[in-house]
């Protein structure tokens, strides 16, 4: 699911996030709003192959969805390294998607209580 089309920047205490989103063509963002995210999740088409946000400080540490309004979000997120790299065990909705991807930019918790989390092993 890890794509990189697409970059908005997103920076929280000291901490660089970017959000990338699987557009066709590149644009950054510095400093998105919730109402930046709100708009990059529900724009997202898994027609167009248009599904893919991630989220995070690094290549390594992330959080990322990948679908659209009509088929359901998966959620996924990883800390430190592909061992430690989790997927949420139901779909998500879009507003899901949006309060999670907006709780984990402001770095509250709240996000790992909207599912329960399964290992993905590689």
């Amino acid at each position: 699911m890890r794509r990189t089309d697409h970059e908005v920047h997103h920076t929280t205490e000291g901490q660089n996030d970017e959000l990338h989103i699987g557009y066709l063509r590149r644009q950054k963002i510095q400093n998105p709003t919730e109402s930046d995210i709100r708009h990059a999740v529900f724009a997202l088409d898994t027609k167009k192959d248009d599904a893919f946000l991630i989220l995070g400080p690094t290549d390594m540490t992330y959080i990322q969805t990948g679908g659209d309004q009509n088929v359901g979000f998966k959620l996924e997120y990883q800390e430190t390294d592909t061992k430690h790299h989790y997927r949420a065990n139901r779909d998500l909705t879009a507003d899901e998607i949006v309060k999670a991807l907006v709780a984990y930019s402001t770095g509250a918790d709240e996000w790992k209580t909207m599912a329960e989390w399964d290992l993905v092993r590689w």
